[in-house]
């Protein structure tokens, strides 16, 4: 068995090499299986590495998963800090 954090490694890198996929898809692709993704999903989400958008265009309603910018992930005052300097 896996340990979690390495289950959130190989899924953020299937999810930054392929954005918008469901966690249905994501749970096949990767042989895994649908709780073990999810709850792994919800931990990164946590982390706020990763983003959940919804597709509503069908009757059934997707879960599409997305990596978050690396340009949020940097902390304010540093953003703040860059910004500064990139003005100079």
């Amino acid at each position: 068995m896996a340990r979690k954090s390495e289950t959130e490694d190989i899924l953020y890198s299937f999810v930054c090499s392929k954005p918008g996929m469901s966690t249905y898809y994501i749970a096949k692709k990767l042989n895994m299986t649908g709780g073990r993704v999810r709850h792994a999903l919800a931990r990164l989400e946590e982390k706020g590495l990763i983003k959940f958008k919804f597709d509503k265009h069908n009757p059934r309603i997707r879960k599409l998963t997305f990596p978050v910018d690396n340009w949020s992930l940097v902390p304010k005052s540093l953003r703040n800090e860059l910004k500064k300097l990139i003005k100079k």
